[in-house]
């Protein structure tokens, strides 16, 4: 056998040329799939309050900068790829009453086309392997014979790689696609109802979320008597301040029926005996007003 790195007498150097060429290829392509994998694995999962959302896709890239073409694959097949729906809503935060947001991309696969889409993405990273750490081990391309072998595997390879590349690349658009329509959504009137009023599509009303909750809140941090806040000072108040903010934005016909609905405040009639009528008289629940406590500070 002759020695690696002296060419023998009748092999063509450009024999060993396109060795190389299509090793490098291979190696191209490789790293072509693993960048848009770190990109799919990024963005493909983010979940959070609305005003965190950018601070953690940005951990989540810095983190996946880090990982192995192995580790990237473990996150794909566990994440992405399933043959089951996945329910969300155990994932959630428990007893948090701020907006939380979920992006998820999954591939929806049946059990059979799962296993075979895990043991092939295996194979691409033994492929991998092999390649970067033991194909000179394996071919010796200083001889005839080697190179033919080395040619005939590396278009193998190629194929290989290039197929999963081309697969990966059909999620990733899809994922921009629906990341693309969530954008649009978030860029509507309907999605700002959602975020600033806690209103959802359907009509159904997140009252904690929401801006008339919030605003009677805020009123009563200016207005209120010995713990109670007279709910005509508040609503001439919020009228004012927060003309947007009415009850028949949220269904009610008054804000009595608000204070209602929400079960966020307790209330009181009383008697003004001066002006010789009844006055309406609200307050935050005891539980909520510690929450709130809580969480201001």
């Amino acid at each position: 056998m002759a020695s690696q790195g002296l060419l023998t007498p009748d092999l063509p150097l450009e024999l060993q040329r396109d060795v190389q060429r299509k090793l490098g290829r291979c190696l191209l392509r490789l790293q072509q799939y693993e960048i848009l994998l770190k990109a799919l694995v990024a963005h493909g999962d983010i979940a959070g309050p609305p005003a965190g959302l950018q601070a953690v896709q940005d951990v989540q890239v810095a983190c996946a900068q880090k990982k192995t073409l192995g580790a990237l694959v473990g996150m794909l097949t566990e994440r992405h790829l399933t043959s089951v729906e996945v329910d969300d809503s155990a994932e959630e935060p428990q007893g948090d009453s701020g907006m939380w947001f979920r992006f998820r991309f999954q591939v929806g696969l049946d059990a059979s086309q799962q296993q075979d889409t895990k043991a092939a993405l295996k194979e691409l990273v033994e492929l991998r392997n092999e390649l970067v750490h033991h194909f000179l081990q394996r071919f010796n391309i200083w001889e005839h014979q080697g190179c033919i072998d080395a040619d005939a595997y590396l278009d193998a390879s190629f194929e290989t790689i290039d197929g999963h590349y081309l697969t990966l690349r059909g999620w990733a658009q899809g994922m921009e696609e629906a990341r693309a329509l969530m954008a649009s959504f978030m860029n509507t009137a309907t999605f700002e109802d959602l975020l600033v009023n806690g209103i959802a599509p359907d009509g159904s009303v997140d009252w904690l979320a929401s801006g008339a909750v919030r605003c009677l809140r805020e009123a009563e941090a200016r207005f209120a008597t010995e713990g109670w806040t007279q709910l005509n000072t508040a609503t001439t108040w919020i009228r004012a301040q927060h003309p947007d903010q009415h009850p028949q934005r949220y269904g009610c016909g008054s804000w009595r029926q608000v204070i209602h609905e929400s079960r966020q405040f307790e209330i009181r009639r009383t008697m003004n005996k001066e002006q010789g009528r009844g006055e309406v008289w609200y307050r935050s629940r005891q539980e909520e007003a510690s929450m709130q406590g809580k969480r201001s500070s």
